[in-house]
């Protein structure tokens, strides 16, 4: 691998994962939910902590500039019930990152189990990586793991 795009690779991963919240699309999510990113070999691995989020309520969307990734936690609660004390975050979430040159467009696996969804983006070389159109590409189902 080219020295020089692996260590900007490096960089742009350190960059995200120091900042909190990353992006959000229009300022209007409720929480962020706490995400690891490594660098594998083959690729990049996402790993998003998701407690009481259901497969359902997610969505994950490649674009051309990166992995958006949003959703709701629903309000554990009914109305009616006194609440003393809330510290545990729900409703709206949403969370954008930018993909390194090397990573696929296209090829995404993802496996939900234990409130934690794993995302692995492939490394490809990205000289010979086909453009991705210009609607965004999203995965629908979600694996779930039994």
């Amino acid at each position: 691998m080219n020295t020089i795009t692996s260590e900007s690779n490096h960089r742009l991963l350190a960059q995200l994962a120091s900042v909190p919240s990353c992006q959000t699309g229009n300022g209007e999510a409720d929480w962020f939910p706490a995400v690891d990113i490594i660098e594998e070999a083959e690729g990049y691995l996402f790993k998003i902590d998701l407690p009481e989020v259901r497969p359902e309520d997610l969505r994950v969307v490649v674009e051309r500039d990166g992995l958006f990734i949003s959703g709701e936690r629903p309000n554990p609660w009914p109305e009616e019930t006194k609440c003393l004390r809330i510290e545990r975050p729900h409703g709206y979430f949403e969370r954008r990152f930018a993909l390194p040159d090397d990573a696929s467009r296209v090829e995404l696996d993802s496996i939900f189990k234990d409130s934690v969804l794993e995302l692995r983006v492939r490394k490809v070389n990205p000289v010979m990586q086909n453009p991705v159109p210009a609607q965004t590409r999203s995965l629908l189902k979600l694996r779930s793991a039994a």
